[in-house]
């Protein structure tokens, strides 16, 4: 069965600009060695953690299906970048700022998981995290985790590209 990735509907970037990213990016022999349709699975599956992740602001259209872009009070990359060409003001009122689009930090925070997920989604270490496991001994070695490791975002780029976006906690009432 074909996979069937729309950008802006189950991923935020295509094959074709994802590999270009990849291109120029060193250690990224697991994207080009899968195959094309292995590629988009990767995208959507990569896009749908980069969702379950909780974000400052709100979404910039109520009936987007995806988490960006996104409009802010206070914009998070400000001052790392300009607001013109990359911001239009907002119709819900005058204090939010919003993306005019997908910023190329979540499209590359995109393709970090996605290579992520093709190189060790899959292990038996992620596996036995992902099923509650907090330590296992096989001979003289050992590994314990913390608990609830292997859930959320396993590539430690995509969380750096990400920081700026990412909701602390929050107090509970």
């Amino acid at each position: 069965m074909a996979v069937n990735l729309i950008v802006g509907t189950n991923s935020y970037i295509s094959v074709a600009d994802a590999t270009a990213y990849f291109a120029e990016r060193l250690w990224s022999t697991a994207w080009f060695e899968a195959t094309a349709e292995q590629q988009a699975q990767a995208l959507i599956m990569a896009t749908k953690v980069l969702d379950r992740q909780f974000y400052k602001g709100k979404l910039k259209d109520s009936s987007q299906v995806l988490k960006f872009p996104r409009c802010y009070k206070r914009y998070p990359l400000a001052g790392e970048w300009d607001y013109v060409g990359n911001l239009a003001e907002s119709i819900y009122d005058r204090d939010w700022y919003c993306e005019v689009s997908v910023h190329k930090n979540v499209k590359e925070a995109c393709c970090e998981e996605a290579l992520a997920l093709l190189a060790r989604g899959n292990s038996k270490r992620r596996t036995l995290q992902q099923s509650g496991v907090q330590s296992f001994s096989m001979g003289g070695l050992s590994e314990s985790y913390k608990a609830n490791a292997g859930q959320g975002l396993i590539s430690a780029e995509a969380i750096d590209l990400l920081k700026p976006y990412r909701a602390g906690a929050v107090r509970s009432t």
